[in-house]
C-alpha cells in the first residue's frame, strides 16, 4: 500500500471511530436524561429544598404518558374542578380517581416516582400547583394528608399540618385591612391562593393566585394585604 493511500484509510477509520463515539455518547444521555413533562407543567420556582410546577388540565383534556420524579410532593388547588382520571403504566400499572378539587384545599403524599397518563373528566379546568420537596428526610412523609379548603374562610393563622420535617400553616387576612406576616426561624414558601400583596423587607410584590414567594430563614415580619389568603409552607429539617 502507498503511503498516502495508508494516511487516507487511517484518517476514515478515525472519523467512522469518532462518529460511533459521537453516537453512543448521545444514546448513553438520551438514555440518562429524563424526557420533558408535558407542556401542562410548567416549572415556576427552584431552589436546593424544592421545585414548584404549576400544572394545567384542560377540561376533558387527554395528557399521554410521562414520568414524575420520586420526591414527596405538596399539592396545591387553585380553583374548583372535576375529577381527573390517572393512568399508571408497568406490570403492576393501576387507576386511580382524583376526587374533584376546591380551591385552597392541599394533599401532601409520600415520595413515589411515578409513570402515568391523565384523563380530565371535568366539564372546567384544573389548576393546581405540585411543590416537590427535594430534601425531606427519607422516614417522613409515609401517609398521604389532605388539607380541605376552609368554608367560610375565617381570619387568623391555622397550623393545618406539622410533622418533625414540614409545617403547613394557612393564613387569611380580613377583608378590611391588612395583617402581618411573622419572622419565624425556618425557611419557608409562601403560596398566594388569591390575588395578594406581601410587603417585606425586600420590598413590595404583588402575586396572582399560584404564584410562591420563598422568605430566609429569620427573615424580618412583613405585611398582607387585605383579603389575602395563603399557604405557609415551612422547611423544619436542617
Amino acid at each position: 500500500m502507498r503511503t498516502s493511500e495508508f494516511f487516507s484509510t487511517t484518517r476514515r477509520g478515525f472519523a467512522f471511530t469518532a462518529l460511533i463515539v459521537a453516537l453512543s455518547s448521545v444514546t448513553l444521555n438520551a438514555q440518562n436524561s429524563p424526557a420533558p413533562l408535558p407542556p401542562n407543567y410548567k416549572t415556576t420556582f427552584e431552589n436546593p429544598d424544592i421545585l414548584v410546577m404549576h400544572v394545567h388540565y384542560g377540561a376533558h383534556e387527554f395528557v399521554p404518558m410521562h414520568d414524575h420524579s420520586a420526591y414527596p410532593t405538596l399539592y396545591v388547588y387553585l380553583n374548583d374542578s372535576g375529577e381527573v382520571e390517572i393512568k399508571h403504566e408497568g406490570p403492576n400499572g393501576f387507576t386511580v380517581m382524583r376526587p374533584p378539587t376546591h380551591t385552597g384545599a392541599f394533599r401532601i403524599s409520600p415520595g413515589m416516582a411515578e409513570r402515568h397518563s391523565v384523563t380530565s373528566h371535568s366539564d372546567t379546568d384544573s389548576n393546581f400547583l405540585r411543590v416537590e420537596l427535594k430534601r425531606i428526610p427519607p422516614s417522613d412523609l409515609k401517609q398521604v394528608f389532605r388539607g380541605e379548603a376552609p368554608s367560610p374562610l375565617t381570619p387568623g393563622t391555622r397550623t393545618e399540618f406539622q410533622d418533625a420535617a414540614l409545617r403547613v400553616e394557612r393564613i387569611v387576612c380580613p377583608a378590611d385591612k391588612s395583617c402581618a406576616l411573622s419572622s419565624q426561624s425556618a425557611r419557608s414558601l409562601l403560596v398566594a391562593i388569591a390575588p395578594m400583596r406581601v410587603r417585606t423587607a425586600a420590598g413590595q410584590r404583588d402575586l396572582k393566585a399560584g404564584d410562591v414567594l420563598w422568605l430566609a430563614a429569620d427573615e424580618a415580619a412583613g405585611l398582607l394585604s387585605a383579603r389575602a389568603q395563603c399557604l405557609r409552607v415551612s422547611l423544619l429539617y436542617p
